[in-house]
């Protein structure tokens, strides 16, 4: 119905995931709920997102800055999230919506910032699809209106060459219908259209099914354009396609466009029938009743057109009390349908009174162009009926400010009531003015369709002549090769055929000989692959089975010997004797574990980091019951290390976390222990366990320390040749910095 509505489409037509789509459905109050109880994995962060698209989708909203606040909130909270979780997908998402948050508030600082970093990232990942995205999303969400207007345009073209160099034909054309979008907006039509041309043409060649938001944009740029013969050509290629592929696109679009051709060609009667399928899919979708209410309001003129004021009414009661209106927008368009109602009605003191109702709604709505202009115009033709001349302009020319974006047939009307205005108040050279300028718009819409009239003789003329020319040349064609087959028959049945018999013996002959000896060698040979190929299949799963085994064995050991050590502390007395035993139990465990991976794992001679750690700190926290008191951090890349690696690393973790369980928080004080094993570069690694402890001693030395824990981590770094340093930085750290082959 309107320009913003074209934008609307296009951002929905963006896909999401599946989960994604589901959660769509759900009411703020519904995913508040979820996300209460989620878990802290991928499934809370999709919460979020579809949580904060709620607040993102209302534009039209009189709290808007309030609600985009809200949705920089949730978005930031689940960039956060990601972070910790170390899903990079999702944190470039979050992102993306965070941007658009920001560029839908007006802080196009902020906004652009988030997506130059995200499509800084996908070009260094050499993502081309993504990159070309974000560019894409930034100049949709950008503000047309007060956005630099070339820096939009060239947002467009970087996504346009990145999916060329992709050679991704389809998204090239879906960039290119939104940059359609935003020239149209710009009152750029004829690039436009050209634009949309080349996109369904792009379209075309991938043989895409679903094209209907492109005919949709053909049909509108033609119909304010005043060429309704093409508006209502694509407008019902628009409709057929999408309902084709319903579950590919929002049908109500299509549908008011139809009804939108249909209106301005005079034909009631059509477009009745289709405003009122809009208005019904509309109200089932449950769609932004800003919509609903501008779409009743366009059924309600046909219905009054065709005299059925009283159905026009009647529809409106119902829908203002199933959905009573709440922002100045709904409130705006709520007064404008009843009046034209009550003045349909001849009940004009109503009619009157919900004018006024309407124009102080405006004053105190968010800025709309189009609203503002059509409302004032209602009003003005009201006055203007009444004889009230002097009033009628007062609206009349408020409407004028803001026609920029109306309709041609509603920029004709608008002049024709000044013109009679002005006439009646004796101002007759500027009714003349407004007459001139009427007849323009007339005279453009003729000019329009004889340029299509004309079009398409052209196009006539010339697909006959080019059809004449093709049976031309296949006529001659045809000639030309009956010609040679006659040349060549000749030859062809006494030297071809000869030929041919004896070539087809001789090979028969040497074929059937070749074949048979192949085949015997061939028989020969497959025997003997398959018996070796089961042999060393039986060898290598002979050879898995004990390895795992072993490391099973070595595991249960290790069981043993810490039952025993369990046992033997049960029997000691002396608290270091105990503590001596509990020691050396979980040094144990810390090696049992790399075993217990190992045969639990298909890979028998390296072990996934990130679980190991986690399940050895569990261990700790079990062994030490710290409770909630001490908390854990967490930062381990999916690493996997060999054996040889494994063990000492395991070690020094169990001696650092116990150290400062121990020692860093007396008196049960809370704390955070960080651990993170990152990758410096190429088989490079760096291992750091950090506390926020009581710290060390002025006076510590690493390399003068004799303790048994101390000792045994300088040892194993010395095995890993590593660099093992221990310093005092807001608590006790502890870096280790060594390499491996795994």
């Amino acid at each position: 119905m309107t320009r913003p509505v074209i934008y609307a489409f296009f951002i929905m037509m963006m896909a999401a995931p599946a989960l994604a789509q589901q959660l769509s459905t759900r009411s703020p109050g519904e995913l508040r709920q979820l996300l209460q109880e989620s878990k802290l994995d991928s499934n809370r962060i999709l919460i979020l997102h579809a949580l904060g698209r709620t607040y993102l989708d209302q534009v039209y909203s009189n709290k808007k800055q309030h609600s985009m606040d809200t949705a920089i909130e949730i978005f930031n909270h689940a960039v956060r999230l990601s972070d910790t979780l170390q899903l990079k997908h999702l944190r470039y998402e979050s992102m993306e919506l965070e941007g658009q948050a920001y560029l839908t508030r007006g802080n196009s600082v902020e906004g652009k910032k988030r997506f130059f970093e995200l499509a800084a990232i996908y070009h260094l990942k050499g993502d081309i699809g993504r990159e070309a995205r974000a560019w894409c999303l930034l100049a949709l969400r950008m503000n047309h209106e007060r956005e630099n207007q070339p820096d939009i345009e060239a947002f467009f073209d970087k996504a346009i060459t990145l999916y060329k160099q992709a050679h991704n034909i389809k998204g090239e054309a879906e960039v290119r219908a939104y940059l359609a979008d935003y020239l149209f907006q710009s009152n750029m039509p004829s690039k436009a259209e050209n634009e949309l041309l080349l996109a369904l043409d792009l379209l075309h060649q991938v043989r895409a099914t679903n094209v209907s938001r492109v005919y949709y944009l053909l049909s509108v740029v033609n119909r304010y354009r005043g060429s309704y013969e093409k508006s209502l050509l694509y407008a019902t290629e628009c409709v057929e396609n999408a309902e084709r592929y319903q579950d590919l696109a929002p049908i109500d679009i299509p549908y008011g466009e139809l009804a939108l051709v249909y209106d301005e060609l005079g034909r009631a009667e059509e477009s009745c029938q289709w405003y009122r399928k809009t208005l019904n899919e509309r109200l089932a979708q449950k769609d932004d009743r800003v919509i609903v209410f501008r779409t009743a309001g366009f059924l309600i003129r046909q219905l009054i057109k065709l005299k059925k004021s009283r159905n026009a009414l009647a529809l409106m009661d119902s829908l203002a009390t199933a959905t009573p209106p709440q922002g100045q927008f709904e409130k705006a368009i709520v007064a404008q349908n009843f009046a034209c109602c009550f003045d349909a009605l001849k009940q004009y003191a109503e009619a009157e009174r919900y004018f006024l109702a309407m124009t102080a709604s405006l004053r105190d709505a968010p800025w709309d162009q189009e609203l503002i202009s059509i409302g004032n115009m209602d009003a003005g033709r009201f006055y203007l009926q009444r004889g009230q001349f002097k009033k009628a302009h007062v609206y009349l020319d408020t409407a004028l400010a803001y026609s920029r974006d109306a309709r041609l047939l509603d920029q004709r009307a608008l002049l024709q009531m000044l013109f009679t205005a002005d006439s009646a108040l004796g101002n007759y050279s500027t009714a003349i003015k407004y007459l001139q300028r009427c007849q323009f718009i007339n005279d453009s819409i003729y000019n329009e369709r004889k340029s299509r009239q004309i079009e398409e003789l052209t196009i006539q003329y010339e697909t006959q002549k080019k059809e004449q020319n093709i049976r031309l040349l296949e006529k001659e064609r045809r000639l030309q090769q009956n010609e040679l087959i006659k040349e060549q028959n000749t030859k062809r049945w006494i030297v071809g055929v000869t030929l041919l018999l004896v070539v087809i013996t001789g090979l028969l002959v040497n074929y059937s000989r070749l074949k048979q000896r192949t085949n015997r060698k061939l028989r020969i040979q497959q025997r003997q692959i398959e018996k070796k190929n089961d042999s060393l299949q039986h060898l290598v799963e002979e050879k898995e089975w004990l390895v795992k085994e072993i490391h099973h064995r070595v595991k249960n050991n290790f069981q043993i010997v810490m039952a025993l050590l369990r046992t033997q502390a049960a029997y000691l007395q002396g608290s270091e004797a105990i503590q001596a035993v509990t020691e050396s139990q979980q040094r144990i465990q810390a090696m049992s574990l790399v075993h217990q991976k190992l045969y639990q794992s298909d890979n028998l001679s390296a072990i996934n980091m990130a679980d190991y750690i986690h399940e050895l700190i569990d261990c700790l926290k079990d062994s030490f019951h710290t409770g909630y008191t001490i908390r854990f951090n967490l930062q381990i890349e999916p690493v996997k290390l060999d054996v040889s690696h494994c063990v000492p690393l395991g070690l020094i973790l169990n001696e650092a976390v116990t150290n400062a369980i121990k020692h860093a928080f007396p008196g049960k004080k809370e704390g955070v222990i960080h651990i993170s094993l990152k990758s410096i570069s190429h088989n490079h690694f760096l291992l750091s366990i950090k506390d926020n402890g009581t710290g060390l001693p002025a006076t510590f030395d690493s390399a003068r320390q004799t303790s048994m824990g101390m000792k045994l981590m300088r040892g194993l770094s010395g095995d890993l040749d590593a660099t093992f340093q221990v310093n005092n930085n807001g608590g006790t750290e502890i870096l280790l910095d060594f390499a491996s082959e795994a």
